[in-house]
C-alpha cells in the first residue's frame, strides 16, 4: 500500500506512523511530509490555494533525522497558526543543518473537510532515517 506514493502509513497501538522513501533527501522529506498529512486529509481532488515558504535550521543536529523532525514540526506549527492543511510539498535543498522548501495547501476554517485527526506532534519514538541502496528511507511516529 502506498508504494508508488513514496510513503506508507504504519499501524501503532497509540500513535500513527509513516515510512517514507526517496531517491534523494529532498524527495524523502517531501514524501515524509505527504505521508504525515495523509493522516489528516486525502489530497485527491483538493486544490492548493496557499503556498508557504519554509526554512528550518538545526545548528547542531545529531544527524539528519533531527532535521526531519524539525521540518515536520514546523509544518505542524504552521498548520496550527495559519490554519493551513498542506497537500503538497517541494523541498529544494537539504544540507547537514538546514532544509529549505515550500508547502502548498488550503485554509481550513473547520475540521469537517478533514479525513483524519490533526497531527499534534512528531515524536522521536521509533525515529529512523538512513541511506539505502535505493536512496533514503525514514520512519517516524506522530501523536494525533
Amino acid at each position: 500500500m502506498g508504494e508508488h506514493l513514496g510513503y506508507q502509513i504504519l499501524d501503532h497501538t497509540a500513535d500513527k506512523g509513516v515510512r517514507a522513501w526517496g531517491k534523494t533527501l529532498e524527495e524523502l522529506f517531501e514524501n515524509a511530509s505527504r505521508g504525515m498529512y495523509r493522516l489528516v486529509i486525502d489530497p485527491e481532488g483538493k486544490r492548493a490555494t496557499v503556498s508557504v515558504p519554509i526554512s528550518v535550521e538545526e545548528p547542531d543536529p545529531v544527524d539528519r533525522s533531527d532535521l526531519l523532525v524539525k521540518w515536520l514540526r514546523e509544518l505542524i506549527y504552521l498548520t496550527d497558526v495559519q490554519k493551513v492543511v498542506f497537500t503538497d510539498f517541494r523541498v529544494h535543498r537539504v544540507t547537514e543543518t538546514t532544509v529549505e522548501g515550500e508547502a502548498h495547501g488550503l485554509v481550513v476554517e473547520e475540521n469537517s473537510i478533514l479525513d483524519g485527526a490533526p497531527v499534534k506532534a512528531v515524536t522521536y519514538h521509533g525515529l529512523r532515517l538512513e541511506q539505502t541502496p535505493q536512496g533514503w528511507e525514514a520512519e517516524f511516529y506522530v501523536d494525533v
